[in-house]
Parts: structure tokens; C-alpha cells; sequence
């Protein structure tokens, strides 16, 4: 790949949908440099970069790719067949982009609606997790605008008691889904291939099952707020919480 070490990746270190991108870059083994930034903070630099404000964005030379599914595709093109995430085989690609883009869309948009409803009223705890590598100035300027951070993060993300656990409901459905899934007895939950479909449900359900061995140190469950522990108890009881767990720990830093 052109320019390998000098690729830089752009993130908000806390976010699931980077730690998809960082996960992808690792176990390619390929040398990145990341660039952390608090939320809002991030807006130059993505803005700059991508024109919008998404992250992750990754920068490889002049080619500029941003959305964590599109990093996936672009450096699965420079895999090694034993490594690649999308198979060749079209009618599997097809299931795994298909469950990939689900679990992001459900599992990633509802599992951050609940971490910003429980966290949004602890702003040091939360400084302290999502902070880790960011700038000393982006830490030090987010509790003097933490009030107008809440406002923003409350019209994005609508993190709403009522559509926190409307969204719940959605997560569990699709947890039967891909507990069936696993029930079948193959080694992923498409055969016995790592695709993208397991890295995006690892990475999408994490939040949920705060899981060891992400890309930033995650409180234990016992350090979560009280009203949050239950729900990380409930997802790590189920096969498919278990199963996120087991490939953070097996299959996260393996090249």
C-alpha cells in the first residue's frame, strides 16, 4: 500500500466505529499513526480533510477515506488472501456487507445513544475514558464547554430515556439473530472465516459488554454507572456477548 507508514487515521478514541478502523489497520499489520481528538474538537480536522464530520478518516498519501465500512474495503484491496475481511465468493460477500452494514446501523447507533445517556451526567469519568491520547488543551477546553458539548450531543444523538430503551429493544432482536447465527456451530458466524461481519459486531456491541483489549482502556462493569451495570450483565450473558469478548481477547492485535 502507497506510503504505508505515513497513513494517518483520525478518530474520537472512544468511538466503536474507529476502533473498527484501528482493528482493520492491525490486523493487516500496517503501520498508522493516529490522530486523537475529543468530540467536537475533531470538526477541523475532518472537516479539512473529508468536508464532513465523521470520523474515523483515514489519510494514505493523497487518498483520503473516511466512514469505517469504506477504510474496511479499501485496505481489504492490499490483504493477503488469509487476511482479507470481505470474501471473494459474491453470495458471501454479500452476507457479510449486508450483516456488516446492520450491525453498524443498530448495534452502533443505539449502543452510543446508551453510553451517552449514562455518561452524559458523569462529565469526569467520561473526560477521563474518552480523553486518553487526545490533546492536553482539548481536555482542558471540554469541562468549560461541557454544557453546550451535552446540548449538542442531545439534538445528534437523542439520547432519551424513551429512545434509549426503544433502541435496547432493537439491539436485543438483532442479538437473537446472531445468537441463532453462532448456534449453528461454525467457528465465525459465517463459516470459518474472520470477516468483517465479526469485526463490526465485536466492535458495534463493545460498548455493551465492555469488553478487555480495546484500543482505549474501558472502565470494568464495576465501574460503570449503577444504572448501566444490568444491561452490560444481560449482553454478556447472551452467545453473542460471549462471543465479542472471546474475539477481543483471540483475534484483536493478531497479525
Amino acid at each position: 500500500m502507497a506510503g504505508k507508514p505515513c497513513i494517518r487515521l483520525i478518530t474520537i478514541p472512544m468511538s466503536h466505529y474507529c476502533e473498527k478502523a484501528r482493528w482493520g489497520l492491525e490486523r493487516l499489520g500496517i503501520e498508522y499513526h493516529e490522530e486523537r481528538h475529543l468530540q467536537v474538537f475533531h470538526y477541523p480536522r475532518t472537516f479539512w480533510f473529508s468536508g464532513g464530520p465523521n470520523v474515523p478518516v483515514l489519510i494514505d498519501g493523497v487518498k483520503v477515506v473516511h466512514d469505517s465500512t469504506a477504510i474496511l474495503e479499501y485496505l481489504d484491496s492490499y490483504a493477503d488472501a488469509d487476511r482479507r475481511l470481505y470474501p471473494l465468493d459474491s453470495g458471501l460477500r454479500q452476507q457479510v456487507s449486508e450483516l456488516e452494514d446492520l450491525f453498524d446501523e443498530v448495534l452502533g447507533v443505539e449502543s452510543r445513544r446508551w453510553v451517552y445517556y449514562h455518561f452524559r451526567s458523569r462529565p469526569m469519568q467520561a473526560l477521563r475514558t474518552a480523553g486518553q491520547g487526545t490533546p492536553l488543551i482539548e481536555r482542558l477546553l471540554l469541562p468549560v464547554i461541557y454544557p453546550l458539548f451535552v446540548l449538542l450531543i442531545n439534538r445528534l444523538i437523542n439520547p432519551s430515556q424513551r429512545a434509549v430503551e426503544e433502541g435496547l429493544d432493537k439491539v436485543r432482536a438483532l442479538v437473537k439473530t446472531t445468537d441463532s447465527l453462532l448456534a449453528e456451530g461454525h467457528r465465525y458466524l459465517l463459516g470459518d472465516q474472520f470477516t468483517a461481519a465479526d469485526l463490526s459486531l465485536a466492535c458495534m456491541l463493545a460498548p455493551l459488554v465492555v469488553p478487555r483489549n480495546y484500543g482505549i482502556r474501558l472502565p470494568e462493569p464495576e465501574q460503570m454507572p449503577v444504572a448501566a451495570r444490568p444491561v452490560i450483565d444481560e449482553f454478556r450473558a447472551t452467545a453473542t456477548g460471549a462471543y465479542v469478548l472471546k474475539l477481543f481477547a483471540t483475534e484483536k492485535n493478531t497479525v
